[in-house]
């Protein structure tokens, strides 16, 4: 709750009585006994029960019932009994087990007649036997009544009073403090760790000091058992001695008994062994003998069969060996017969054969060397015609080239003349019809330019006149005199106009006769530098070709020598690979022409 909320709650509460107030606590008393929320239900309930009980009628619009429902709407978090405290706190009113009382001024008293004026809904109460008015205070019972119901609000308080500090122990326990914790968490780690330690090194002590006692309890207990074993092994040691005497004398009469025993049964066995052994040899001779009797007849038997058998197959394998000789004997005879019939027919045929050869390799000799001699022939034939015939085509076809090539420059130089004098004509058609449009746009536009300059002036006058006039508003003598030096002042403006109009087209027309002169001269002298070097390049040229053309008379027989390849495919690659090819005739190239020579059929 805001200490603005507090404030007003604590000014609307100094406006109850002490009685109101009692009330008021009596409600909230009752409400915590019986372990009741508090609910606005709960409280009205309550509070007109308190009414009834106290005989004070009560309304629904109550500013006591008003007052704590407020409160409890306020801040419902904190419970009602703690806001109604520190209400009656911060208005310095005190509960008490004589009654309430307060600190401080308040506004009841000041106000009470007048809320009792103006508070007209509420009927006093007549004085009867059953009002509160008519109560004895100084009866006992009513002292004990008051008493006990003041120490039932003392103990109410004490118990709030008690809640109260149970609720500020819990927020205690509650907040924390970083830097407490801190603190706390370092102190309680350092007296851990202190105990942990005390805690180990007394632990090591004890296990140090329990291993010592065990070792030593060790040592008295081997000690002891070391010194009884020995004691007792001692004592022993006589009645071992007798005992071990004892059983080797009765195991010596025991061995020496069995040993004669075991003697005598050897011998019966001895003699046992043998007469069984020559029975048995006995029995094994006879039947080995009766054996051998019977494998020996076997054996005759077999061997003379086995002999027969052999004698046999030896003479039937050598009858067939002997057979089989023969066989070879007369294969071989055959073979070798036909291999010799077969060897001098092969050399016969291979002498028949290298015969034919021979012929045939003389005949293609001899077909070969004519062959390469009627080449050779021909060869240089067709190489003395080829050669021949390209000296003259080579002869024809320079001549039609330099005759051509003049022709075609004649042509040209003339062309070139009628050019330039269809240009002379045309430039100087243009100029002229450039000078009379001029001419004509200046004459134009001086008339123009005149006939706008009067059409301005006559505006203008006529503009002034009606200024004037306007401004004088009257026709005395006095506007004579500026009027006529107007008047003047426009005719010399006039006069000093029309001569600068003059003057500046007299001076546009020089400036175009002299620009127009200018350039026909610059024509003029451009057109005779052109003439001058066409002249120049065309006698260069004639004077080259004379040359040329004389001196290929004297040395046309050593170039044509030295020009002509060596075999005629080369040749013919040349004149295929020149600018005129040799199957082009000249005239199909150049056109015909009378002055030109035509090939020899």
């Amino acid at each position: 709750m805001t200490p603005e909320e507090l404030a007003r709650f604590a000014s609307d509460v100094r406006l109850f009585s002490p009685e109101d107030i009692d009330r008021l606590h009596r409600v909230l008393f009752r409400l915590q006994e019986a372990s009741v929320d508090f609910t606005p239900a709960a409280i009205e309930r309550e509070y007109k029960s308190i009414c009834l009980e106290s005989h004070v009628s009560t309304q629904y619009d109550d500013p006591c019932l008003q007052w704590l429902l407020d409160l409890l709407e306020t801040d419902p978090e904190i419970p009602l009994n703690e806001k109604f405290l520190d209400v009656l706190q911060e208005a310095n009113i005190v509960l008490t087990t004589d009654g309430t009382s307060t600190e401080a001024a308040t506004d009841y008293e000041e106000d009470y007649k007048g809320r009792v004026d103006n508070d007209v809904s509420i009927p006093v109460r007549p004085v009867t036997p059953d009002s509160i008015d008519s109560i004895n205070e100084n009866d006992p019972l009513w002292q004990q009544a008051v008493a006990l119901d003041n120490r039932k609000l003392a103990s109410q308080a004490l118990e709030q009073w008690r809640h109260k500090l149970q609720l500020q122990r819990a927020a205690y326990l509650e907040y924390e403090d970083p830097a407490m914790n801190a603190v706390a968490d370092s102190l309680y780690l350092r007296n851990l760790a202190r105990k942990v330690l005390s805690h180990w090194r007394n632990t090591v002590a004890e296990i140090r000091q329990m291993d010592n006692v065990a070792d030593d309890f060790r040592m008295r207990r081997d000690a002891a058992f070391s010194l009884k074993n020995w004691t007792l092994a001692t004592r022993e040691m006589l009645f071992v001695k007798v005992r071990d005497e004892k059983i080797l004398r009765k195991t010596l009469e025991k061995w020496q008994e069995k040993t004669a025993s075991v003697k005598q049964m050897e011998a019966a066995a001895a003699d046992f062994r043998d007469r069984q052994a020559l029975q048995n040899v006995l029995v094994k001779m006879v039947a080995k003998r009766s054996q051998i009797r019977q494998a020996e007849s076997q054996a005759v038997l077999v061997y003379e069969g086995n002999l027969s058998r052999k004698t046999l197959h030896t003479w039937v394998v050598q009858l067939d060996h002997i057979r089989l000789n023969e066989r070879r004997a007369e294969a071989a005879a055959d073979y070798f017969a036909s291999k010799h019939i077969l060897q001098k027919w092969r050399e016969k045929a291979r002498f028949r054969i290298e015969e034919r050869k021979a012929l045939e390799a003389r005949k293609h000799v001899l077909s070969f060397t004519y062959f390469h001699k009627w080449r050779a022939a021909t060869r240089k034939s067709k190489e003395a015609k080829y050669t021949e015939a390209y000296k003259t085509m080579r002869r024809r076809v320079k001549m039609n080239i330099a005759r051509t090539a003049l022709i075609v420059w004649r042509e040209k130089a003339t062309q070139m003349r009628q050019m330039d004098v269809t240009a002379q004509e045309f430039r100087a058609r243009k100029d002229v019809e450039s000078a009379r449009r001029t001419a004509h746009g200046a004459i134009i536009t001086m008339f123009n330019k005149a006939e706008q300059v009067q059409e301005a002036n006559l505006q203008a006058d006529a503009f002034f006149r009606k200024n004037l006039i306007e401004r004088l508003h009257i026709f005395g003598s006095n506007w004579l005199v500026p009027t006529r030096q107007v008047l003047e002042n426009q005719r010399r403006a006039d006069e000093y106009r029309s001569t600068r109009t003059a003057s500046y087209a007299v001076q546009m027309l020089r400036n175009w006769r002299n620009a127009a002169f200018r350039t026909k001269r610059l024509e003029e002298d451009a057109d005779v530098l052109f003439h001058r070097n066409e002249k120049r390049r065309a006698l260069g040229f004639l004077q080259k070709w004379r040359q040329a053309s004389a001196g290929s008379n004297s040395e046309e027989a050593v170039r044509e020598v030295s020009l002509v390849p060596a075999t005629p495919a080369a040749r013919r690659n040349q004149l295929l690979a020149s600018t005129t090819p040799a199957y082009t005739p000249a005239v199909g190239l150049f056109g015909r022409n009378d002055d030109a020579v035509e090939e020899e059929e």
